[in-house]
């Protein structure tokens, strides 16, 4: 596809590049409402404000919820609310929204698109012209065929992931696309997140993350029955719940919480379900005081940004060894087969007893976040790809 790059050429000269981001789905932009996206879009764009002028497109946010950057939105919300209800027009809401959008975003230099590929070709159907970036957090062109990702292609500038797993579930298949992919962490706001030996709890295994089947809660609990063989004072803390910032008991969740009740009762353990956890105000102290934290996704995570944030506050991590959670990891933790309970317990209890290797864990882990995952590092790497893709011929 040709496109004139001409007056993007000759105006940053003149004014800061414009970026439109735009957050999939009906995700909030907000700190409590709103999920990892936008979360990556606050801490990201916030650092670069001298360089770029940026407007977050989404559905609307309360504005005492909303992160302190520009943030639009558009009354057709309502509508696409009511179209997505609707079967066989519900495929319509994407393009509804899109050109709804049209008239604000189609004077930005760049557009980032969260999450939905699809929607890179509606954008130059409608007569975007300026550069197109799609960021993936999770796989949404694994199953695309080659010459779907080819097609892909021919709309977009760049596509960047969180992590090298998740790019070689799609890049192989096309080369022409292969060449336009970055990888570009998640990161950990170091202010926040970081070290507290003196609060620092001997016999703790930390979760936190979605109650969901595929993050491997029921596995966990399995685990910590067998850790208190050895173990007898050690506790576990499950954070998290059913979705972003509401919690929905389902059959799941009661599973989970019956087995607690019952290990509880027979071992004399120590579960403790602390509900939502708020991210900026209360996850770091739980990291802090943790003497492990436990990632024990069954599904192939991307990338896990709580892996990161507690080894921001050297805490150690017992990981999934499965999608992107061992590029997060690196030396700071050990990685496991989930599903096999007695090996996962096995780690857990190996930690629990041996405090100098936690210590020596933990700071590796540290070290491991602030060169790589601090969001300052990650700022400097999304800044450095606009300024390449705004000079490329």
């Amino acid at each position: 596809m040709s496109r004139d790059r001409t007056p993007m050429a000759n105006a940053r000269t003149r004014r800061k590049l414009a970026v439109a981001v735009l957050l999939s789905g009906r995700e909030k932009f907000s700190a409590y409402w709103g999920g990892a996206l936008a979360r990556w879009t606050y801490e990201v764009y916030s650092r670069l404000g001298s360089c770029f002028a940026v407007r977050i497109f989404g559905f609307p946010t309360a504005s005492q919820d909303l992160y302190p950057l520009s943030h639009s939105s558009s009354g057709f919300w309502r509508a696409c609310d009511v179209v997505s209800r609707i079967p066989f027009v519900r495929r319509y809401e994407d393009h509804l929204w899109l050109r709804a959008l049209l008239p604000q975003v189609r004077k930005f230099d760049f557009v980032h698109i969260h999450n939905r590929p699809q929607w890179a070709r509606i954008l130059r159907d409608f007569g975007y012209k300026g550069r197109i970036i799609l960021h993936l957090q999770n796989d949404h062109l694994g199953h695309w065929t080659a010459g779907m990702l080819d097609q892909l292609n021919a709309h977009l500038d760049a596509v960047v992931t969180c992590s090298e797993y998740l790019r070689t579930t799609f890049a192989p298949k096309s080369p022409l696309l292969a060449a336009k992919t970055r990888v570009v962490s998640n990161g950990v706001n170091t202010d926040l997140f970081y070290p507290r030996e003196n609060v620092r709890e001997p016999q703790t295994v930390l979760f936190v993350g979605r109650f969901h089947p595929e993050k491997g809660v029921l596995q966990l609990v399995q685990a910590y029955a067998r850790v208190l063989r050895a173990h007898p004072g050690a506790k576990l803390v499950i954070g998290g719940t059913t979705g972003f910032g509401t919690h929905a008991p389902n059959s799941y969740v009661r599973d989970v919480e019956s087995l607690a009740t019952s290990i509880v009762k027979s071992h004399r353990g120590s579960i403790h379900f602390t509900g939502y956890v708020h991210h900026d105000r209360d996850l770091p102290a739980w990291f802090q005081r943790a003497t492990v934290l436990s990632s024990p996704s069954i599904f192939q995570e991307p990338f896990g940004l709580v892996n990161a944030e507690a080894m921001a506050c050297a805490t150690p991590v017992v990981g999934a060894k499965r999608g992107g959670i061992p590029e997060v990891l690196g030396d700071g933790g050990l990685l496991v087969d989930p599903e096999d309970v007695e090996g996962f317990a096995e780690a857990l209890s190996m930690l629990l007893g041996n405090r100098d290797y936690v210590a020596r864990l933990g700071r590796a882990a540290y070290q491991r976040c602030k060169e790589m995952f601090d969001w300052e590092v990650v700022s400097r790497r999304w800044s450095s790809l606009l300024q390449e893709l705004a000079h490329a011929a």
